[in-house]
Formats: C-alpha cells, structure tokens, sequence
C-alpha cells in the first residue's frame, strides 16, 4: 500500500468517527431538549398551582374581602373603592388565566391540565358577574387569543 492509499484510509476512518461524533452529540441534544420540555412543562403547572393557591388563601383568610367578592359576583352595587379594589383583583385574576392560556398555546402547559383550567375558568366566568364585567369593559388589558378564548367560553355558556 503506498502512502498516498494509507492516508485516504485514515481520512476515511476520521470522517466516520467524526460523524458517528455529530450523530452521538445530535442524540445527546435531542435527550436534553426532551428534559428541558418536562423540567418547562413541570414549571408552567407549579406556577399556575402556586398563584391560584395564593388567590384562594387570600380570599379564605380575609372575610372582608371573601364578602365583597361575593358582591362582586353578584353584581351588587359597591362605593368606588371596593370597585377599585375588585377591578385591580379581577385584572390579576384575569392575567392570571391569560398566562395558563399563553403556556398552553407556547406547549409549555399540559393539555390535561389546560383543559381543567380552562373548564374552571369557564365555571368561574358563568358565576361571576363582577369578573366577566371587568372583561368586559376592559378587553385591551388582554391579548386577542385570550379575548377569543373568554367570548368562546362566554358564547357557550349562554348557549348551553
């Protein structure tokens, strides 16, 4: 064999290792990228879970406002500031929604998970005059996917 057919053999054997190298680092991509949409998916529900916790302990712990939620959602006539008071809450509570619809459009929120929020938004909205009347009159503070998403599920209770 002469030095010019070593040579090509060994470029040969170096292309293949190299390439079986790209193959072995693409593989190790696809496997990080995979723990990555879990570790994200795992994140967005402990996020949704913590905030909603938060909301509902608040609304548990102080009777004042748990009372004047509830005429909120009776749409009871209120000095302006608990109106101020609810306005800021409901827009909280609202953005709140908007973000679990937002992580499900990104795929970073389980469709389970999505679909019993979204069936909880959907009863909270049908119950709550106060909340559907801050939508209502405020559907600038939310992006249009979510306005969709509040009227759809608006139109189907009406409907239903």
């Amino acid at each position: 064999m002469n030095t010019e057919t070593k040579l090509d053999q060994i470029n040969r054997w170096m292309m293949l290792a190299a390439n079986f190298g790209v193959l072995l680092g693409i593989l190790f991509l696809v496997f990080e990228l995979r723990q990555n949409t879990i570790a994200s998916r795992a994140e967005a529900a402990s996020n949704y879970q913590d905030t909603f916790s938060e909301i509902e302990l608040f609304i548990a712990r102080d009777a004042e406002f748990a009372a004047l939620l509830e005429a909120g959602r009776n749409g009871d006539d209120l000095s302006s500031v608990d109106h101020f008071r609810l306005t800021v809450f409901y827009g909280n509570v609202l953005r709140t929604w908007q973000n679990a619809h937002f992580q499900y459009g990104a795929g970073t929120l389980n469709k389970d998970l999505w679909l019993s929020i979204r069936s909880r938004f959907a009863t909270i909205l049908a119950e709550d005059r106060g909340l559907l009347e801050h939508w209502s009159n405020h559907p600038s503070e939310f992006t249009p996917a979510f306005n969709a998403l509040v009227a759809h599920l608006v139109e189907a209770d009406s409907a239903g």
